[in-house]
């Protein structure tokens, strides 16, 4: 049976294999994990200090996560963390952001849609899917965050295991909301909140997390 690890980040539940496994197997196997735990959200696979997410798109909440899992301050795919209890820190740099136009916020490894607007159902319309489709072309994996104030709703396509999930947390994508509005607490489905620091040359996030 395959081994893995829960961890809550603002509200949203990463899986984090720990068992050795062919990385090229794991989007595969993050599906499988997610249609058996309707609880996790997302998946990545952790071996030492580096992970990565189940479609090697950016996944901020799952650093915070996998930092987390490592129990002490240091550094996960060499980027600097600290963890004080149940709070971790994590340093990125600027060069993640590759374009903010508009609406749209390019990251490495994500690209986002921000709309400020609520979404009429949370049934995935086939329209939907389609843009998601068209924006992550090029890119790992895509999404729409809606807002209103300060709290979002995001919505990620990841076309490696081809899944839609409402979040009830996102780490990218409350960045990409943070560039377009200038809020740098952002409130999540969840309730809770992850926080920016943005300078010229690094962006920190933090967030409370703990394992379930």
């Amino acid at each position: 049976m395959l081994t893995y690890r829960k961890i809550d980040t603002a509200g949203q539940v990463t899986a984090i294999i720990t068992d050795k496994i062919n990385v090229r197997n794991l989007s595969i196997l993050a599906k499988g994990i997610m249609q058996k735990d309707q609880q996790v959200e997302q998946v990545g696979y952790i071996k030492n200090k580096n992970f990565r997410m189940m479609g090697g798109e950016l996944s901020i909440n799952g650093l915070l996560a996998a930092a987390y899992m490592l129990n002490k301050s240091g550094q996960i795919n060499s980027l600097d963390f600290t963890v004080n209890i149940d709070t971790v820190t994590l340093t990125l740099p600027v060069s993640i952001v590759i374009q903010v136009q508009k609406n749209i916020v390019r990251l490495q490894g994500i690209i986002y849609k921000v709309t400020n607007s609520q979404p009429v159902s949370k049934i995935i319309s086939q329209s939907t899917k389609q843009l998601l489709k068209t924006l992550a072309i090029g890119t790992k994996a895509s999404g729409i965050i809606y807002y209103k104030n300060k709290t979002i709703t995001p919505l990620v396509y990841v076309p490696d295991t081809n899944t839609y999930v409402w979040e009830n947390a996102c780490g990218s994508g409350s960045l990409a909301y943070s560039l377009i509005t200038g809020n740098r607490k952002v409130i999540q489905p969840s309730g809770n909140f992850l926080k920016f620091k943005i300078s010229k040359n690094t962006i920190t996030v933090t967030a409370t997390t703990k394992e379930i």
